[in-house]
């Protein structure tokens, strides 16, 4: 079937690169994200020289303008006819409350928004791979929360980092369910929604309160310490086996699934926030 593609979202560093690197050195084509040009490139030599003649390609975005995730959506339609799979890994988390140019709080864009559009937007190259995958990297801090705070997505007035962050991380595992439901047959893309657990990497500590980024440190140490390979070995797991295509829509941790928390699997909270996204990012249709 020729040599398969992959994109990966918020691959400079942690998860992401971890995920890049682990798919390049299986001969994969790596389609790596970043936000910045200079840090991507240099992220890119780095797999490279753990796994030379590997193939890799850069692509910039900030996932927090919808403009510019259609600019790399489309540069990525120009060039890569065929997509195998889609891992919308790139993730954000706020001490303190950030408006995005359209005004939507920035984590639950970057975490939630930027995953359903590119997603819409990538349907045809993945559709065009015999097994084509959309795996989006969710959390189990989504049981924070009791539901969608759809009277006050950008939580004005009622701002707190992990109530933001909780409330991006159910949206996915809630667009997840809500996909699968929706999705019309077999031809379209399977989807996978991944708990990678507390690694050590930089969420929660760049641009964070000292408190903020304290209670990170403490939770990952509580957690074991767990690494950044070790927090991508899920994401590699449902890219590369094959069995897991017949899988579409489920939960998963350490490579197998499981259920996620009650918040999740209410139907009317789901199309509510699927009707909700679509108005957000400007589409009438998802499919």
């Amino acid at each position: 079937m020729g040599q398969k593609t992959v994109l990966i979202t918020g691959a400079t560093g942690g998860i992401g690169f971890e995920t890049a690197a682990d798919l390049a050195g299986r001969g994969y084509s790596v389609l790596l994200h970043g936000r910045n040009a200079e840090k991507a490139e240099a992220a890119a030599d780095r797999i490279r020289e753990r796994h030379a003649g590997s193939e890799i390609r850069t692509v910039i975005a900030d996932l927090s303008q919808l403009a510019d995730i259609r600019r790399m959506a489309d540069e990525v339609l120009d060039t890569t006819p065929r997509l195998d799979v889609l891992v919308n890994n790139a993730g954000i988390w706020n001490s303190h409350q950030e408006l995005t140019e359209e005004g939507v709080e920035k984590t639950f864009a970057v975490n939630h928004l930027a995953y359903f559009l590119l997603s819409h937007l990538l349907l045809d190259p993945l559709r065009a791979a015999p097994q084509g995958r959309i795996i989006c990297v969710a959390s189990d801090s989504h049981k924070q929360i009791k539901g969608m705070f759809f009277d006050n997505l950008n939580l004005d007035g009622n701002y707190h980092g992990l109530r933001s962050y909780a409330q991006s991380k159910l949206a996915n595992v809630l667009f997840c369910y809500e996909y699968e439901r929706r999705r019309p047959s077999e031809d379209y893309p399977a989807i996978y929604a991944v708990q990678p657990g507390l690694v050590q990497t930089d969420i929660g500590l760049k641009g964070n309160t000292w408190l903020h980024r304290l209670a990170w440190r403490v939770r990952r140490q509580m957690s074991g310490h767990k690494t950044p390979a070790e927090g991508a070995s899920t994401s590699i797991y449902l890219a590369t086996e094959p069995a897991v295509q017949e899988h579409s829509g489920l939960y998963w941790d350490n490579s197998k699934p499981k259920d996620s928390y009650s918040s999740s699997y209410d139907k009317d909270e789901a199309r509510i926030l699927w009707e909700t996204s679509l108005e957000m990012v400007g589409i009438k249709q998802f499919f």
